[in-house]
């Protein structure tokens, strides 16, 4: 019933609903150099969701509802690999707006079109444009947008202000571990825990121009394994910047205030271009001392030459965190929703660091090199207090990381856009360093090991136009060394560990069919692997005496396959543009979460033979008329572990579901677009799921409804004022846990997130 309940709930706008005047506009869009048209272009009306695509003879009608004013009403065309084209449409009469679009020569557009999957591939995607992030961003961790832009994304916030302190995401139930995220194509995961904390550089998503998130196995990316999907992050476009900066105030719930600045040059001499933003946040959190302190900075430079183009990308950030990491009891949630367990003296010092040089060479506007050289690093204390003999001790378990690599793409195209050949390779060494002493000994560590990952990728992917057919395929081969070196002096010197190495064979095939200018159809394949992580293999932080037995036989935890199976349609017409997809995701050998963990940090996983996760995914939006627009998305996933054995036991559960993989995750926002100014109320649904895996049916994470709104007011046009509040009906609910002791008893624990909350946003251009 609360499905049904939420599914209805917009309807209390459509009597608001009037009718409304409309244009119908209508051309074409060609290469300016050859002439040629360019089928599946998009055509939008900036700011609203009205607009379609280009047909094979790069036709487009579009109508536009409610009358035009040529003051506000722009028309933006845009093709991969092309610089974007804006227009303003002529006021209030039916008219012709061709398009003439200039193969981009811009290092941005060029990457981004070897990396990511284009428009019309085979492939389930999304792709949130930096309009659609600013009107929903207040200074948030980039996973917090992503989650109310993209279907089946689950997040939960450690400490309950999704700005600040570390959050963590799952797609389609898959922990964020088996999700590769690269910016510029450059990785950002760790690549022994293949984890992403965007904690350590916060306010990223300002920096961003657009992100893609690809559900599946995708197409291939640089990394760690496309398992459950990717998220590729594109930094802010240079060339096409204007002269201009920004500065942004946020104050809200939790005493949380946040001041960014930004400066764009634009051009200077056509040659070069430079954006830099610093940032810094301070939250004193929801739950108990679990604030934040935190600064970040973000960098980017140009050099746009007739051929070769240079840029330069990096960001770097700081952050200390009152830790709260370990879920509640249920019955210290009701007595106390801010119950932190993790000592108030426990706070972190952790930062990251992360610098690319890439460098374009045009051969023709068809044809280009882009290689790039990176280094990234990442390193810090994260303290654990505890009471011994009535004496507060710590314990610190620093780690530092460098990372260097290496990527080079190339990318052929026919004139006819026809035919696209792209194929690249890729390089690195990752190494880190574990330690472990007892606050302050720093210099005489008890503990102290050494991990070290290599990696030989490379990649060919093609696409064939035949018609409306569109034929794609794709390959990866990674090559993957981990060397794992414990501390002899720990252990003795007898304890040594052999390098594991694995070999990774990824294929993909698809094919789209074009039915008309605005419906397409797609199925795909996919097979991706993945290798185990540290923590997976140690299942502690430590390699001790316990351990090493497991740690030296390489064979004692498997790599984990998926094979995946996509099929959808895509729908791009002027009020309506839909997508639905169906998926079906088979895995061998999958490393799942048990629902237990050590240390209160170390998630426990072990290989199940065989489980599955199948379901239907759509997203939409929809405007019937200029003032007012839907949009949403909506998963239906069923998942399951064939058969689960726990360590110790000799009783196998079957079908039982993964932790924290609930069967229904439904979005909505009912949007009304006034005159400098634009209302949004936005539900969620999400069902329930269960925190461990024999499926004990009283450790379960229940199901919720929560209300958000949203508010943006233009103040002399060209600076904004945005309010967000949050959990409007103080709804106590739960996104992330698993079982706790409590009274020698389990028990659901929750990360608790927080009730209502708002926060503001002044932001000021110049």
């Amino acid at each position: 019933m609360r499905i049904f309940t939420f599914l209805s709930l917009p309807l209390w706008l459509l009597p608001a609903l009037v009718c409304a005047q409309s244009i119908t506009m209508s051309g074409q869009v060609m290469d300016a150099q050859t002439g040629e048209p360019l089928p599946g272009a998009s055509i939008v009306v900036a700011n609203t969701t009205q607009g379609t695509v280009t047909d094979q003879h790069g036709h487009y009608s579009l109508q536009i509802t409610s009358p035009v004013s040529a003051e506000n009403t722009k028309i933006k065309a845009s093709y991969v690999g092309y610089q974007t084209q804006t227009k303003v449409a002529p006021a209030g009469e039916n008219s012709t707006l061709d398009f003439l679009l200039k193969p981009s020569t811009a290092l941005e557009e060029v990457v981004i079109k070897s990396i990511r999957a284009d428009e019309r591939a085979p492939v389930t995607q999304v792709t949130v444009e930096r309009e659609e992030i600013e009107k929903l961003y207040v200074g948030q961790d980039a996973l917090y947008v992503l989650e109310k832009t993209t279907p089946s994304i689950l997040t939960y916030s450690e400490s309950g202000t999704k700005l600040t302190n570390y959050g963590k995401m799952r797609l389609r139930g898959i922990d964020q571990k088996r999700i590769n995220i690269t910016l510029n194509g450059v990785p950002l995961n760790d690549m022994i825990d293949q984890g992403v904390y965007f904690s350590n550089f916060t306010d990223f998503g300002n920096s961003v121009e657009s992100v893609q998130v690809q559900r599946g196995v995708g197409t291939s990316t640089n990394g760690t394994a496309s398992y459950a999907g990717s998220i590729n992050f594109e930094s802010v476009n240079l060339q096409d910047a204007k002269p201009s900066a920004e500065l942004q105030l946020t104050g809200g719930s939790f005493n949380t205030f946040r001041g960014s600045g930004e400066v764009k040059t634009g051009l200077i001499n056509d040659k070069f271009s430079f954006y830099s933003r610093f940032s810094k946040t301070y939250s004193e959190g929801y739950r108990e001392h679990s604030g934040t302190d935190s600064y970040s900075f973000f960098f980017s430079g140009g050099y746009f030459g007739e051929k070769d183009l240079v840029k330069l990308t990096g960001f770097t950030g700081r952050t200390k965190n009152g830790l709260a990491y370990l879920p509640v009891a249920l019955p210290d949630i009701k007595q106390n929703p801010r119950t932190n367990y993790v000592s108030e003296n426990d706070i972190d010092n952790f930062g990251q660091s992360l610098v690319q040089l890439q460098h374009t060479h045009l051969f023709t506007d068809y044809t280009s090199l882009t290689s790039t050289l990176y280094y990234g690093s990442a390193g810090g204390d994260f303290p654990y207090g505890y009471i011994a003999e009535s004496t507060f001790s710590q314990i610190n378990y620093p780690l530092y990381n460098d990372h260097y690599g290496f990527m080079s793409y190339l990318s052929y195209s026919t004139l006819e856009n026809r035919l696209t050949i792209d194929g690249g390779v890729h390089l690195y060494t990752f190494r880190r360093k574990d330690i472990e002493y007892i606050i302050p000994n720093r210099i005489t560590p008890y503990y102290e090991d050494r991990a070290q990952k290599d990696e030989v990728s490379a990649f060919g992917k093609v696409s064939y136009e035949l018609d409306n057919l569109l034929l794609f395929g794709d390959v990866q081969v990674r090559s993957v060394w981990l060397g794992l070196t414990p501390d002899l002096a720990f252990l003795g010197q007898q304890a040594a560990v052999p390098v594991r190495q694995w070999t990774f064979i990824n294929p993909k095939v698809g094919v789209t069919y074009q039915f008309s200018e605005d419906i397409d159809a797609y199925a795909s394949y996919g097979r991706s692997g993945r290798e185990p992580t540290r923590s997976d293999i140690l299942g502690s932080s430590t390699i001790n005496a316990d351990n090493l037995p497991m740690v030296r036989n390489t064979n004692s935890i498997k790599p984990e396959y998926v094979n995946d199976l996509e099929a959808g349609v895509r729908i791009h017409q002027e009020k309506l543009s839909v997508q639905a997809n169906l998926f079906y995701m088979q895995f061998e050998n999958e490393i799942t979460a048990i629902g237990q963990s050590v240390q209160g940090f170390i998630t426990l996983t072990e290989n199940v033979s065989s489980s599955y996760r199948r379901g239907v995914e759509t997203n939409w939006n929809y405007q019937p008329v200029r003032y007012f627009g839907f949009s949403g998305d909506l998963t239906y996933m069923q998942s399951r572990v064939r058969a689960y054995t726990p360590a110790g036991s000799d009783q196998t559960y079957t079908d039982v579901h993964p932790v924290i993989s609930p069967n229904w995750l439904i979005n909505a926002s009912a949007t009304y677009y006034g005159s400098g100014w634009q209302l949004s109320v936005s539900p969620r649904y999400v069902s329930k799921s269960y925190l461990e895996l024999t499926n004990q049916p009283n450790l379960t994470m229940p199901d919720f409804f929560v209300l958000d709104a949203h508010a943006n007011v233009s103040l002399w046009q060209r600076h904004t004022l945005s309010l967000h509040v949050n959990n409007i009906f103080n709804q106590e609910y739960f996104t992330g846990g698993e079982p706790v002791e409590y009274n020698k008893q389990r028990v659901p624990g929750y990360f608790v997130q927080p009730p209502a909350n708002f926060y503001m946003m002044l932001d000021i251009k110049f």
